[in-house]
């Protein structure tokens, strides 16, 4: 028996080893696979109420599966010091990165996911007359600033700071306070005022009819160097710096929201700054506001 051990630990590398070149031919690239999965749940969802929910129902079971067997996997790679070392060069595979992050296994650093619940309630704030800023994150604590008619002390202003905190506690259960640091004038409500937002802190950028949508512009805050994107109606800015080995993106290729680091092919969610790539790297995103058609960004 002892010595038939090997012999069978052999044939079960050589069974997955096998397995592994047996669809090699079928695998496809990463985005053609991807974009097949869409096409398929497209097609679910124009098949008749009662196909399309046996087949959501089957998607489910699948998925669950998955997500059960990949945990196990991830436990026992967490094992040992080899395995996670394993387990950290894997998962910048951009397949395997979204596999884990699909199932939950792996997920965007604290200050990516409020800045995502963020952009969620932003749209209605704005539909109120009002905007909302994320200035930091500290520990379980977020600080946000709220501009324009949030800032003010009526009950319409209370409801969007309580509708805020609802939903990035909803998304983000790791936080435990919401803290609204103090307002500051929003053009249309109080007039722009460059002396007022450069004793906050804030620096003057070029004007936002220079900046073409999805083109990334570079551009010098002081001793900042400050990435901007025009993205439809919103302007995101960033430290000029991609944290895989700090070189610079104004170069990058914007597809969508997503920007792809021109040196080693890093690729980030400009709407978040979370890498796609990578789970451990993360663009550093800096507030910024336009104001009389000048963008305006507060560099930290």
């Amino acid at each position: 028996m002892t010595i038939a051990l090997p012999q069978q630990q052999t044939r079960r590398e050589d069974s997955i080893g096998q397995g592994a070149a047996g669809h090699g031919s079928a695998e496809g690239d990463f985005e053609s696979l991807a974009a097949a999965v869409d096409r398929a749940l497209a097609a679910i969802r124009e098949l008749p109420d009662e196909a399309r929910q046996k087949a959501m129902e089957l998607k489910e079971a699948i998925e669950a599966f998955h997500r059960h067997a990949l945990r196990r996997l991830v436990r026992v790679l967490r094992a040992t010091e080899a395995g996670k070392e394993l387990l950290f060069r894997v998962v910048e595979d951009p397949a395997i990165y979204a596999l884990f992050h699909l199932h939950g296994i792996v997920r965007p650093d604290l200050t990516a996911r409020v800045a995502a619940a963020l952009e969620e309630v932003r749209p209605y704030m704005r539909s109120h007359g009002g905007d909302v800023d994320l200035v930091k994150v500290e520990g379980d604590v977020v600080y946000v600033r709220l501009h324009g008619a949030c800032a003010g002390c009526s009950l319409s202003a209370r409801t969007l700071r309580d509708g805020v905190e609802e939903v990035v506690k909803a998304r983000v259960p790791e936080v435990r306070e919401i803290v609204v640091v103090g307002a500051e004038p929003v053009a249309g409500f109080v007039g722009p005022q460059s002396g007022v937002l450069e004793e906050k802190g804030w620096v003057e950028g070029p004007p936002v009819t220079n900046l073409a949508e999805g083109k990334p512009v570079r551009f010098r805050a002081g001793e900042h160097d400050v990435l901007l994107v025009r993205l439809g109606s919103r302007v995101m800015a960033f430290r000029n710096q991609c944290p895989h080995m700090g070189m610079p993106l104004e170069e990058g290729t914007v597809d969508g929201t997503v920007i792809t680091c021109p040196w080693h092919g890093f690729r980030f969610d400009l709407t978040t700054g979370e890498c796609l790539t990578a789970p451990h790297v993360q663009l550093e995103p800096f507030p910024v506001r336009v104001e009389g058609q000048r963008v305006w960004v507060r560099p930290h």
